[in-house]
């Protein structure tokens, strides 16, 4: 046998794992199928672990954490909005940040990077706040007579 599929979310892992890779649900690692009785005066095999024990959960972490695809366009809105792009890009950047946020608070989407979407987050306030600021300063040293 050469993987053992999760019950959970049918992710494929490898035959000796104790819990998926993918969601942490705990897996049955099966017994290989014996083609032939051991032979006879042979030492029993060893003992396997059938189901993990109850109470026992998967390792912290659960495997490496991802940058979800709504944080990669947030951050990247964020830059945008940082240099050129004003409001706009930092309010999709914000809701989409918050939307990765949220599912990670929510546990549906563990492998993703929660410092990620909180860096996105916060950069697209920043881009938001001194963007207002900035509009602030023109409208105040006279910036509107000037046009």
């Amino acid at each position: 046998m050469n993987s053992v599929s999760c019950p959970k979310c049918s992710a494929v892992n490898p035959p000796n794992a104790a819990f998926c890779g993918t969601c942490g649900a705990p897996l049955a690692v099966q017994q290989p199928f014996a083609s032939q009785p051991p032979p006879a005066g042979s030492p029993p095999p060893p003992p396997t672990l059938q189901v993990p024990p109850t109470g026992i959960y998967p390792p912290p972490g659960g495997g490496p954490k991802v940058m979800g695809d709504k944080t990669k366009w947030a951050l990247g809105l964020g830059a945008a909005s940082l240099f050129c792009c004003g409001p706009v890009t930092g309010i999709i950047g914000i809701i989409l940040a918050k939307q990765d946020m949220d599912e990670i608070a929510a546990g549906r989407a563990p492998q993703l990077d929660p410092s990620a979407a909180k860096v996105a987050f916060y950069l697209n306030i920043i881009a938001l706040v001194l963007f207002v600021g900035g509009i602030c300063v023109f409208w105040g040293s006279r910036g509107m007579a000037r046009l």
